[in-house]
């Protein structure tokens, strides 16, 4: 899907990224239409066979190319080696949307952070054929074109991603209830996955995107992406997202302003 000819564009670390994605994302495919498990790591969180293999293949790649890398996933948890680059992944990120079938929303996705910033990051939403890949300075592309935010800058127009999370749930209530006023918004949306909406917003077909308490697996691929396609990605404090912020508000520069005081935090 991400495969070029001649000279690259990518740094050796986003092509590194890219072949994780894609193998990862091959692994994923090959369990749609079986039946699989779901095995439950919390009261409100399940995983399958399908998380386990593509974790053991994202972490097997990675330890063999990387070795002294940190790494941070979803099912893995935190290795850390002392290093200054930790490499954040989810196996499988919308893993209701994947087992259920009830949406396109779930990627394999991946994000390479330098010290707390994330520096690049690809996802590979397979079931929709959409494959982003960003990284600073170097743009933002899905499919290997190059993409942008949405120039919408009026609340009242907004097509609006919103996400609980597994902790904390209910502290998103509030700003679901405001974006749901009279003058607030057209459509909130939510769909199990937070990597998909967030690149969405990435390619401008969702104009904004807001979370109180994720996982920094579930944003982490979207910051570079964002920032590269001309948005602005910041915790709730309005602060410059970075590794450890489990809130986040991604749009375009005029309305990630007009958002921070709509919702009353900046």
């Amino acid at each position: 899907m991400m495969a070029r000819k001649g000279k690259t564009m990518f740094s050796p670390e986003l092509e590194f990224a890219i072949e994780i994605a894609t193998k990862a994302g091959k692994v994923v495919a090959g369990f749609y239409d079986r039946r699989m498990e779901q095995v439950w790591t919390g009261r409100t969180h399940f995983k399958t066979a399908a998380d386990d293999a593509s974790e053991a293949l994202i972490r097997k790649m990675i330890h063999a190319r990387y070795p002294d890398h940190n790494i941070w996933s979803e099912e893995g948890g935190r290795s850390d080696k002392g290093s200054s680059y930790t490499w954040v992944w989810d196996a499988v990120d919308g893993t209701i949307p994947m087992f259920t079938g009830i949406c396109d929303h779930f990627s394999v996705c991946g994000a390479l952070c330098e010290r707390k910033t994330p520096i690049l990051g690809v996802a590979n939403a397979v079931k929709r054929g959409e494959f982003y890949a960003g990284e600073i300075g170097k743009g933002a592309y899905c499919n290997l074109r190059p993409i942008h935010v949405s120039n919408e800058t009026e609340i009242s127009h907004l097509i609006m991603g919103f996400d609980s999370g597994k902790h904390n749930r209910a502290a998103h209530v509030p700003f679901f209830e405001r974006a749901m006023q009279p003058d607030g918004i057209t459509c909130p949306m939510m769909s199990g996955c937070a990597s998909v909406p967030l690149l969405l917003v990435a390619s401008g077909v969702m104009h904004a995107y807001l979370a109180t308490s994720l996982e920094p697996e579930d944003m982490a691929v979207a910051v570079p992406i964002i920032r590269e396609s001309g948005g602005v990605v910041t915790n709730l404090k309005g602060e410059e997202w970075k590794l450890g912020d489990v809130s986040i508000l991604a749009a375009n520069p005029v309305l990630h302003e007009k958002l921070g005081k709509f919702f009353g935090l900046f």
